[in-house]
């Protein structure tokens, strides 16, 4: 009696254990089903996310090599060279330097300064905005933004690295390098090269300062981080040469799209009485429902066609 009482509850117990078991491996495998689409849905966002970074990291770099091109339509390849070494040498990524040169470039030129002149200002200006921003630990725009003072003469952006470009302290500079001509007598050329001088005979000590200490943690973050952004623009650009007909068809499209609904529209205000101009006629209507079949005609042409180039990439 008691051998049987003793093997049927072992029976239960097993029995419950093997159903304990399948309840397990049944939440097990949910959630394990869960956690696979879970990390799928992240990783795909972080798929989008990093090519969405790419492709504006790209169109960003392409934008600024079209201001150097126009800017420096005979020195394009000197801008070139020097953004492309600007990440090692100055802690400058490749868009960065040319960012910085095409807009001193464009404000010399328009000023009357040559080619030449603004290409030295430019790669002069952009150096030392690397450099700044190493000596002083800011970041490299910020840098950038205070020295463009050096074009509009404001005295307190400046101020922050020690440069007083007072009225005074120009004129003493001036008189110090045999400039006899007074800053009143001086075109707005002549003013901003000599606050350029002085300005950059004022941070001289600056000067270098990326390369000095390029081997320290600050230094190689950011080394690192501009050369992450520079594998991400060439990437950005690879997938805009893939996708840019694409969207070309789309736009396409869309202007046929608004052709056709232009046409609907023409049609609404024939049957409802409402003229949409003086000039609508019933032979104009007419002519808008032809073009209204053609419209549709074309946008199914233009709706596989899309399809066809979506399904290449």
């Amino acid at each position: 009696m008691a051998g049987t009482s003793a093997g049927s509850i072992q029976l239960d117990l097993e029995l419950n254990r093997n159903g304990f078991d399948r309840q397990l491996n049944s939440i097990s495998d949910i959630a394990r089903k869960a956690g696979k689409t879970l990390f799928a849905a992240f990783s795909v966002k972080k798929l989008l996310d990093f090519g969405r970074s790419c492709i504006e990291l790209g169109s960003n770099l392409a934008e600024v090599q079209n201001v150097v091109d126009v800017t420096f339509p005979h020195m394009s390849a000197q801008v070139d060279k020097f953004a492309k070494s600007a990440a090692a040498n100055l802690g400058l990524s490749e868009t960065m330097a040319k960012q910085y040169m095409g807009t001193i470039g464009a404000m010399s030129k328009s000023l009357g300064f040559s080619e030449k002149a603004a290409y030295e200002m430019s790669e002069g200006i952009a150096s030392l905005a690397g450099d700044v921003a190493s000596f002083y630990n800011i970041s490299q725009d910020s840098a950038f933004d205070k020295l463009q003072s050096i074009f509009t003469g404001t005295l307190i952006p400046l101020r922050e690295f020690g440069i007083n470009m007072s009225q005074a302290a120009l004129s003493e500079y001036a008189l110090k390098h045999g400039i006899t001509k007074t800053l009143d007598a001086m075109s707005e050329q002549e003013r901003v090269m000599l606050r350029y001088r002085f300005v950059m005979d004022g941070l001289k000590d600056t000067q270098g300062d990326f390369v000095r200490t390029s081997g320290g943690w600050a230094n190689q973050i950011r080394v690192l981080k501009l050369q992450f952004d520079s594998l991400k623009a060439t990437i950005g650009q690879g997938l805009i040469n893939v996708f840019l007909p694409v969207i070309k068809m789309i736009n396409n499209l869309i202007g046929r799209l608004m052709s056709l609904a232009n046409a609907f529209k023409a049609f609404t205000e024939l049957i409802s009485g409402k003229k949409a101009s003086a000039g609508t006629s019933v032979a104009k209507a007419a002519n808008n429902i032809g073009a209204m079949a053609n419209a549709a005609d074309n946008t199914e042409n233009a709706l596989d066609g899309a399809g066809k180039a979506l399904k290449g990439t």
